[in-house]
């Protein structure tokens, strides 16, 4: 059997809302024959309006992402089929250039031992919560994986921007068990020895974000979780991989920011009444000085969102919520041994979308 060269794979759960304009994006970029939709039990019409674009979709009973995607690769034999696999959110949309900034990294491998390349995950929204996200991701990309590439410590693969090659599925699988499959994926990638993952910035998917604060409370409180049970599951920081050092620096930076802002919320009363706040000054002009604001305006440079920097004081907000909630996540991920599994984002229609 000759094989093709890539699979778009897209996992769904209750996605009428914007499985059209994802799929009208990625048969853009591939023909239509191999992109693939795994309905995970939906029960909206995401098989019906799925069926509009492509033929092959097929709908299962509802057992969590993982499970979609393993069970998406063995039913359609893509590792017989195909070179490569590219697994895409259903609320995300690849720019028309993906595949060949994607590809381009894989073909200056001949020696053939890059397992994946990652592209650049954006935010579609244009509120305070997605300018927040915005940033983030502009940090975690440009500056948190280019290091850990440059390390073979990369620590997420992200399931919406992620091309492997296939082969890789026969002898490894999607992870079940976990909130962050595609976290525990790349943990047992690098338990298995299969670290050279690749970043790439110029490859780009565009992908929805909470548009509520209940919505990302909701959704970094399932990331953190899974975060802690990817930990414990793969027993860091004790197994002497340089990912273990790197998951235990964030890990730690996590707590202790997480400890600082309850600190500060516990003494902030008593700091007012004697008049002593002072004390926070230091610390905070570092962090906004030397850290926040540089990481926010080289950020609204790039992506050329200036409007960005207006929202500055709301994302100290959103810092400390999700400072607190890595702490509250770690007794609900890495202190309980419960196996669930989740798909908790809310979609929303986007104005233009198709």
């Amino acid at each position: 059997m000759k094989k093709r060269n890539v699979a778009v794979v897209i996992p769904a759960h209750n996605e009428e809302k914007v499985i059209a304009s994802t799929l009208h994006s990625v048969i853009k970029i591939v023909p239509s024959r191999d992109v693939y939709v795994i309905d995970d039990g939906s029960k909206d019409k995401t098989t019906k309006i799925s069926r509009k674009f492509i033929k092959h979709v097929i709908k299962i009973n509802n057992r969590g992402k993982a499970y979609a995607l393993n069970f998406g690769i063995k039913h359609y034999k893509l590792t017989r089929k195909y070179d490569f696999i590219f697994f895409i959110d259903a609320d995300t949309k690849p720019d028309p250039s993906f595949l060949e900034k994607a590809m381009f990294r894989f073909e200056k491998d001949k020696r053939k031992k890059t397992v994946c390349v990652i592209g650049q995950v954006k935010s579609t929204g244009n509120n305070w919560i997605s300018k927040y996200r915005q940033w983030e991701y502009f940090v975690s990309h440009y500056i948190h994986k280019k290091a850990q590439e440059n390390l073979r410590s990369i620590l997420v693969a992200p399931g919406c921007s992620t091309v492997y090659r296939s082969k890789i599925f026969n002898k490894l699988a999607f992870p079940e068990g976990t909130l962050t499959e595609d976290m525990d994926f790349t943990f047992l990638l690098h338990r298995h020895g299969f670290d050279k993952m690749i970043f790439e910035a110029k490859a780009i998917v565009r992908t929805q974000d909470p548009q509520t604060l209940p919505d990302f409370m909701k959704q970094i409180k399932r990331w953190y979780t899974g975060f802690w049970q990817v930990v414990r599951k793969h027993n860091v920081p004790w197994q002497g991989q340089i990912l273990d050092i790197e998951v235990s620096m964030l890990a730690l930076e996590g707590l202790y920011n997480g400890l600082i802002v309850i600190f500060f919320i516990l003494s902030i009363i008593p700091l007012v009444v004697s008049r002593h706040l002072n004390i926070y000054v230091i610390p905070l002009s570092i962090d906004l000085i030397g850290v926040f604001m540089p990481s926010l305006i080289i950020s609204s440079i790039i992506d050329k969102d200036y409007t960005r920097i207006l929202f500055a004081p709301a994302f100290y907000l959103l810092r400390f919520l999700s400072s607190i909630t890595f702490i509250i996540s770690f007794f609900s991920g890495y202190l309980s041994t419960e196996k669930t599994y989740s798909w908790d984002s809310n979609r929303y229609q986007q104005k233009g979308a198709y």
